[in-house]
């Protein structure tokens, strides 16, 4: 077969309907009025989701109206000497300094020692605000938002700078130009991981304490990673006026399929055979590879279609350098995946590294190439053929039913007794009426029901199909 030029799958993905619903889900949070976190895995080479830019593209095509956030990196270097640059971030996001209890976090117990001690807390919040400002990535996102949005609203003074002024213009400005903008954040451009989910819960507190209803609400879409996160962050803003969508099983085997068949390479020859031996060619890389796009599209095109070779071909795909190999952290979780809704904290470091995801209502990981690699693939193998050829042999007894009926050497009453009525009797009770002469068959007949014998009798058994026994079957359904 030969290879032919295809549409990479960033360009396919969003037309695929399991992530067009996964947006419909999001662009109706939006519209409803809510800020939205979005989380994806992250790349092992550049720390970008390698989904979340085809992705925003389409959801910035949806939006009405929107503001794009540039990155620190994207802004215009000033021409002359400028200011220095600012101090790096410290590894630790939190800083070592108290939280900032601006918004409703659950954390009502501090109350009381506030209270106690007003004075004390009063210096020990002002101070962490005032070194919060000084820290890139917070405040200094506050400013590139600002700046983006420009001089629709009045207050553009250094009173109207930073993370207070933002809000103060998105709930407070007359007229509220702003108001109902979608503003987008790209949380992995950003070079303090929690800077974008704190003015996240920043503005949804403001929006609430400000009483404005859903169609008046600045929003805010954060898409980000979980790199950098608190684990327990998601699940505290999703108790918030914020919707929080994981990359999570979005994708289904209709999404899979549908790459596949647009990778696959064109077919030539005997048309019925070819079709077949496709059809089931596309169900194997479509079970195989499950919900990793990329994998099964590059098997697709690379792979002849023929069982005997996948398992070292898959081999080839997913082997390299050590480093590549993520171990799994910890024990593998054997509980069925319907009810997660999001990978928990068990699980998050698999779907972080993007090798774990739910898919077809239950978990499946990435092939590895690990020591049950050959195992695990003929496991797929096997499913894929009985996806797609149990239906055939189903339709081919029922047809060979009657040829049965019409050899047959004794009476109807006789062939029911001992094997049953001709229109209900399995492959293998055929078989054997013929081998004992009570069914008399031509030669090309007997050849033709041994094989499908051999075949269902194979799949029952949780056998592959091997290429031989493939290729036998599919010239019997198509003569």
């Amino acid at each position: 077969m030969t290879p032919v030029s295809h549409a990479p799958t960033g360009n396919l993905v969003t037309t695929l309907p399991g992530v067009r619903l996964w947006m419909r889900r999001l662009l109706g949070d939006l519209r409803s009025g809510r800020s939205c976190l979005c989380l994806f895995p992250q790349a092992r080479s550049t720390g970008v989701p390698p989904v979340a830019e085809a992705l925003l593209d389409e959801l910035l095509h949806e939006l009405a109206d929107f503001v794009l956030v540039p990155g620190p990196g994207d802004e215009v270097a000033p021409v002359g000497p400028g200011p220095a640059p600012p101090p790096p971030v410290p590894a630790d996001p939190w800083g070592g300094m108290d939280p900032i209890l601006d918004y409703d976090d659950g954390l009502s117990a501090f109350s009381a020692v506030a209270t106690k001690n007003s004075t004390v807390a009063q210096s020990r919040s002002a101070s962490a605000r005032d070194s919060r400002r000084e820290e890139p990535g917070f405040h200094t996102l506050g400013d590139r938002i600002v700046k983006e949005l420009g001089d629709s609203a009045s207050g553009t003074g250094p009173e109207h700078t930073g993370i207070d002024g933002l809000l103060e213009r998105l709930t407070t400005a007359p007229g509220r130009p702003d108001g109902t903008r979608v503003i987008v954040v790209r949380g992995w451009q950003e070079p303090a991981p929690t800077a974008a989910t704190d003015l996240l819960r920043r503005l949804s507190a403001t929006v609430k304490a400000a009483g404005l209803p859903p169609g008046s609400r600045p929003r805010l879409l954060v898409l980000a990673t979980s790199h950098g996160l608190p684990v327990e962050l998601p699940e505290q803003v999703a108790r918030e006026d914020i919707g929080v969508h994981w990359w999570w099983g979005a994708l289904g085997r209709l999404d899979t399929a549908t790459v596949v068949a647009m990778a696959r390479p064109r077919l030539s020859g005997q048309a019925a055979r070819h079709q077949l031996l496709e059809a089931v060619a596309q169900a194997t890389v479509v079970e195989v590879c499950g919900p990793f796009l990329d994998l099964a599209e590059r098997l697709a095109v690379e792979w002849d279609g023929l069982p005997d070779g996948l398992p070292s071909q898959l081999l080839r795909l997913t082997a390299g350098p050590v480093s590549d190999r993520v171990p799994v952290p910890g024990p593998r979780r054997t509980e069925p995946a319907t009810a997660l809704l999001h990978p928990n904290a068990a699980l998050r470091p698999e779907w972080n590294l993007g090798t774990l995801d739910r898919w077809d209502g239950r978990l499946r990981r990435r092939p590895d190439g690990g020591s049950d690699h050959e195992h695990s693939v003929r496991t797929r193998i096997w499913l894929a053929q009985n996806h797609a050829l149990l239906p055939l042999l189903d339709e081919a007894r029922e047809q060979f039913a009657e040829v049965i009926g019409i050899r047959s050497r004794i009476s109807g009453s006789e062939l029911a007794a001992l094997y049953g009525r001709p229109a209900e009797m399995e492959l293998g009770a055929m078989w054997r009426a013929h081998l004992q002469g009570h069914v008399r068959l031509t030669q090309p007949e007997a050849d033709r029901l041994r094989t499908l014998w051999l075949s269902r009798n194979k799949l029952a058994h949780r056998d592959v199909l091997d290429d031989t026994a493939l290729n036998a079957l599919v010239r019997v359904l198509c003569s």
